[in-house]
């Protein structure tokens, strides 16, 4: 089909075939172009008649995105998914998701704009031995915290002769309950190494900004600073935990 705009080909609009719920309405949304545009590129259409398997011409000329800080566009090609997105950047299809809350994942159109994150900026620390990607956006607070608007990282490590379970109800349950009054642990392997998540419970107090943990295992106890270290501990908002975890690589 070739989409017109204007009664003139336009190699900035592409079709669009209607699916069951949809309105004229909804469709504009996807694309981030007005309800008028969408309407004056589709005149022999009744709006409010529409059936599934109807064509529609999306004037994507007229789309209007304004993506947030951290982020930047992208114009979808031929055979993108939101799936080989998140592949390609080594990002949650959750967190493309959240970007573009608007979008239909199942109807991706070539020149479609959308935002995706800014390659992630790499931490290294040769002292507790770990590297992983975090936001670019997040700012260097000391050597061992980095934080921006939407989450933070924070390192610590401790020596313990406890197993990694009782070490992580420790951290769960403290009395001050950082975590709220029914914190979740998940006990699996990060990086090929134990390890634990404390993760909050939705009564959390807000002051805590969404800290979550992980509780890693060394193969072996190490010093830093003179003191000999079995576990790393790293705090992150539970929003980035698990894409974090999954680019962590520990080097002992």
């Amino acid at each position: 089909m070739l989409c017109s705009t204007n009664n003139e080909y336009s190699p900035e609009a592409a079709p669009y075939t209607v699916r069951p719920d949809d309105t004229f309405y909804k469709i504009s949304k996807y694309y981030n172009i007005t309800l008028d545009d969408l309407i004056e590129a589709n005149p022999e259409t009744d709006p409010d008649h529409i059936k599934v398997g109807d064509t529609l011409c999306i004037p994507l000329a007229q789309q209007n995105v304004h993506c947030p800080a951290g982020t930047e566009t992208y114009t979808i090609q031929e055979d993108d998914t939101i799936y080989k997105l998140s592949l390609r950047l080594n990002v949650s299809m959750n967190m493309l998701l959240k970007m573009n809350s608007k979008m239909n994942p199942d109807t991706l159109l070539p020149g479609q704009i959308i935002c995706i994150p800014k390659p992630w900026s790499k931490y290294v620390n040769d002292v507790y031995k770990v590297s992983f990607l975090y936001p670019p956006r997040w700012a260097r607070i000391n050597a061992l915290h980095y934080e921006g608007v939407d989450g933070f990282f924070r390192i610590s490590s401790l020596n313990s002769d406890q197993d990694l379970e009782e070490i992580c109800k420790a951290e769960a349950y403290h009395k001050l309950k950082p975590y709220g009054s029914r914190p979740e642990i998940v006990l699996t392997a990060i990086a090929g190494f134990k390890a634990g998540l404390v993760l909050p419970s939705m009564d959390q107090p807000m002051e805590m900004k969404k800290q979550a943990a992980v509780i890693l295992q060394y193969p072996y106890a190490f010093k830093i600073s003179h003191q000999l270290n079995s576990h790393l501990v790293l705090w992150i908002d539970k929003d980035h935990i698990s894409d974090i975890r999954n680019s962590l690589i520990i080097t002992v």
